[in-house]
């Protein structure tokens, strides 16, 4: 890495892919000449390392932040990877049956485990359920074999949970965020559109800041040589940890405020004009 080299993290949904998982060809040519100019690039995405297209992978990041911060892979090294402790799922789950939130989901390295409900939201959406691509890392949760006295969270790995429920809910996003609050940091996930009760649940005190950071750390790298581009609520713990900080013109929940630099929209080159503010190409 050259001296004056920069790490930067970028968010996949709505920075470096738009809503149709396309990566416009102004970022994968702003990506290759970043990192011909000496910067070292992670993706840091809500997301695990199976759901994550072959196509964005191929572009040849140097590393890849996953789970909302939970794990991050710097070529074939696992860096680091946190896992939801077994009490925290169950307890997780049982609440969402209490609550009749049906569309939940466990997410790992191993993949992810869907409740019914969510198995039906793929379904009508046709495109990742049926994905060759992705087919085999989804687990139905109701098909998991639970050894007799054993339970859900001790049987699989996951380091997040995510979650929509219906959309005129009897519990509102602040009461799962404070009722879960002891064994989760919830925040808003990307599913807005279904429902205004829906979040990700992240392990208390692990999140895409702690990765930046512990990321940073681990390749000798400043803080200050950091940089997050991000678009939404889940990108706020890296953006605020990162040396420089950078919101998409597509920016929601209110990120703009608070960031160095606003660029433009997704589908207006916002990345490539972004790495062009920011010295890197």
């Amino acid at each position: 890495m050259a001296s004056n080299g920069k790490l930067v993290f970028i968010d996949i949904d709505g920075t470096l892919a738009d809503d149709d998982h396309i990566v416009p060809e102004s970022a994968k040519k702003a990506c290759r000449e970043a990192q011909a100019n000496g910067h070292r690039l992670f993706i840091c995405t809500g997301r695990s390392l199976p759901k994550i297209e072959r196509s964005i992978l191929d572009l040849g990041f140097d590393g890849v932040v996953s789970v909302a911060g939970a794990q991050a892979n710097l070529g074939d090294r696992v860096l680091f990877q946190h896992f939801i402790t077994p009490e925290a799922i169950d307890a997780a789950t049982a609440y969402f049956k209490r609550h009749d939130i049906e569309s939940y989901q466990w997410q790992g390295a191993d993949g992810m485990y869907i409740s019914q409900g969510y198995l039906r939201h793929l379904q009508a959406k046709k495109s990742a359920w049926n994905s060759g691509e992705f087919s085999r890392y989804w687990h139905v949760i109701d098909d998991v074999e639970i050894p007799e006295g054993s339970t859900l969270g001790h049987v699989i790995r996951a380091s997040k949970g995510s979650y929509f429920s219906k959309p005129d809910p009897d519990v509102s996003f602040e009461d799962v965020q404070r009722d879960l609050s002891p064994w989760f940091t919830t925040v808003h996930a990307s599913y807005d559109r279904i429902s205004p009760n829906n979040g990700e649940l992240l392990i208390n005190g692990v999140d895409k800041g702690t990765a930046v950071r512990d990321v940073a750390a681990a390749l000798g790298c400043d803080i200050a040589d950091t940089i997050a581009i991000g678009d939404s609520d889940n990108d706020t713990a890296m953006l605020k940890m990162a040396g420089t900080s950078v919101a998409m013109g597509n920016a929601i929940h209110g990120i703009k405020d608070f960031v160095d630099i606003v660029t433009t929209d997704i589908h207006d080159d916002g990345l490539a004009n972004a790495f062009v503010t920011l010295g890197l190409v």
